[in-house]
């Protein structure tokens, strides 16, 4: 089968190539189920961890972590699934080939309301999302919930479940351009916030920038969700009088514990919303989908950060 394979780390998206090779197919065992993969997107932890960014990853591998495809063998063969696998292509081989293996507890079934090309390009910013803001942060309805770069893929999913969950979501942008973008969703949207607007969640994308600030904003029993914490940004000062007096919540969400199996319980909650139209797919863009082939171009992409295209690779032939 034709797969990425890493077998070294590159020192800068520059020096990153991503060799498309021949890899033995795997092979079936009892319990797993054999998947051909159609289309995975590419995270910017797919990227990062191209550039050795996380110590632990094996060499070599295969990278990769989303997938949407079609059960090739098993019990189950012949259903479109999809799926986000935690670790997969850092501890062990991951997504980007032509098949992989899961556990049978692992099969979450696509949503009808989605294609292949596009499934694949949804499970873990939504993942993420739900995980924080669902599963983490137990969002109610009416809740104010601000969503710190909401259009970034992890926050464009958190505003879409937002909406499907009857809370209130509040976008933060970073330019005035952005305001434009958001009206076209009829979202609620600022570029800077006044001290008198309070949140019960804060889904928080940027580590400790205006850390403080956000830490006031939060209302009681307010919760803050750390999804990310860029390299001189990791480091907050806590109001531990503020915090315990007000009942707050921090806290810090890493999608890297959640493997194939607990990934498919969260698409499977999902599903629903998808289906009823309530959840609206990441959108994919024709510049930003490609083969195998061009990995090194869609990887780059990813680093580069220019754009907030969802990069996907598409494998079915």
């Amino acid at each position: 089968m034709k797969a990425l394979y890493l077998t070294e780390h590159f020192k800068s998206p520059e020096e990153l190539l991503i060799p498309c090779v021949e890899r033995p197919r795997p092979q079936l065992k009892a319990g797993d189920c054999l998947v051909k993969v159609c289309s995975a997107g590419v995270n910017p932890s797919d990227a990062l961890g191209a550039l050795g960014y996380f110590p632990h990853a094996r060499l070599p591998r295969i990278p990769g972590r989303d997938f949407s495809g079609i059960i090739a063998e098993g019990k189950m063969a012949g259903k479109r699934i999809w799926g986000t696998g935690g670790a997969a292509g850092l501890d062990f081989d991951g997504t980007h080939a032509e098949f992989i293996l899961i556990p049978e507890s692992a099969v979450a079934e696509i949503p009808s309301t989605l294609s292949l090309l596009q499934a694949g390009a949804q499970t873990l910013p939504y993942v993420t999302a739900y995980y924080s803001l669902v599963e983490r942060a137990n969002i109610q309805p009416h809740e104010k919930v601000l969503v710190i770069g909401a259009l970034g893929q992890v926050g464009f999913a958190a505003m879409s479940i937002c909406f499907w969950k009857k809370c209130r979501p509040v976008a933060l942008l970073r330019k005035e351009s952005d305001l434009q973008i958001a009206t076209k969703f009829n979202w609620e949207a600022y570029s800077t916030l006044t001290s008198d607007q309070t949140f019960d969640v804060i889904l928080n994308t940027i580590g400790n920038s205006y850390w403080e600030v956000f830490c006031n904003q939060l209302n009681r029993h307010g919760r803050m969700v750390v999804i990310a914490a860029p390299e001189g940004k990791r480091e907050a000062k806590i109001d531990l009088f503020q915090m315990y007096r007000k009942n707050h919540n921090i806290l810090g969400i890493n999608s890297v514990d959640c493997d194939y199996t607990e990934s498919a319980r969260m698409l499977n909650a999902l599903k629903p919303g998808f289906e009823s139209g309530r959840l609206i797919p990441l959108p994919l863009d024709l510049a930003a989908i490609f083969s195998l082939e061009e990995a090194t171009t869609a990887y780059r992409q990813v680093c580069s950060n220019s754009s907030r295209k969802r990069v996907v690779l598409s494998i079915e032939k």
